[in-house]
């Protein structure tokens, strides 16, 4: 099977997010990567709460490491009565999708879906870590595939050899809008606002446009005025922590700002 996440930048592999493997989760700790390339490996799912928590791996990073981490939490109980494991998955969808509190709804969705499997994975006499492991393959596969229809659509909107300011690290769409801009021939030129506090923008996103091949710049947070006037740049593009029905997008401290600014600039 050609997985979805081909071609993409090394902190978007599956594997390379949050991974479950017999008996352990490793997650990529994109607090200090690209400096430094290392994963905090996981031995139980109270763990994989406290990484998320921690901010071990940021923007969609921790929906996959929830799948995972419940996968982890079926292979603590593996032995014990159907009963006993439910409970203690329920309890660990719980612990994990409330480890940061800004996520709990959309987490609750991911723990939900793998309890879902779990109890189906009971029923029929299956292996319980297994099926939910392959949940959180499925899962991946069908958010990569509809952010590589987004990607698409948004790298149609960037005009030839144009130049991109970024915000954030829009995870999964950074990579598919950059793949399909490469496949397109469009050699843009890209401006990556560090953003604070965790300098997503410096580390993650400019790390994801470099690798793929583009001219990448990073710009600290209170040079993007001076960047749109300058610089000549023609989109604006950032993540968002959560988007609307209506189109109004609730995002960290920052894109206010810079919003005001492409308003502004005509951007």
């Amino acid at each position: 099977m050609k997985r979805c996440d081909f071609d993409l930048p090394f902190l978007l592999r599956y594997e390379n997010v949050a991974w479950y493997e017999n008996g352990t989760v490793r997650i990529l700790d994109r607090r200090i990567y690209p400096t430094e390339i290392k994963f905090v490996e996981c031995a139980s799912y109270r763990e994989v709460a406290q990484a998320i928590a921690d901010m071990v791996t940021q923007s969609a990073g921790p929906y996959t490491a929830a799948g995972m981490g419940m996968a982890l939490a079926a292979y603590e109980v593996k032995n014990k009565s159907a009963a006993s494991q439910l409970n203690f998955l329920r309890q660990a969808a719980h612990d994990i999708s409330h480890a940061r509190p800004t996520t709990a709804n959309r987490m609750s969705i991911v723990t939900e879906g793998c309890l879902k499997a779990a109890e189906g994975a009971l029923a029929a006499g299956k292996n319980v870590c297994d099926a939910i492991f392959e949940r959180t393959i499925d899962s991946l596969e069908r958010r990569y595939g509809t952010m590589e229809k987004v990607g698409e659509y948004l790298a149609s909107l960037f005009p030839k050899g144009g130049t991109v300011l970024t915000q954030c690290f829009g995870e999964t769409i950074v990579g598919m809008m950059l793949r399909a801009a490469k496949k397109s021939g469009n050699a843009l030129k890209l401006y990556c606002a560090e953003t604070r506090p965790y300098l997503q923008g410096a580390r993650l996103t400019s790390s994801c446009c470099y690798e793929m091949g583009f001219d990448t710049t990073v710009i600290t947070d209170n040079m993007v005025a001076y960047a749109m006037q300058k610089k000549g740049i023609d989109v604006f593009t950032s993540a968002a922590d959560t988007i609307a029905r209506d189109g109004h997008i609730a995002n960290k401290i920052g894109t206010f700002q810079i919003a005001i600014l492409a308003k502004h600039f005509g951007i």
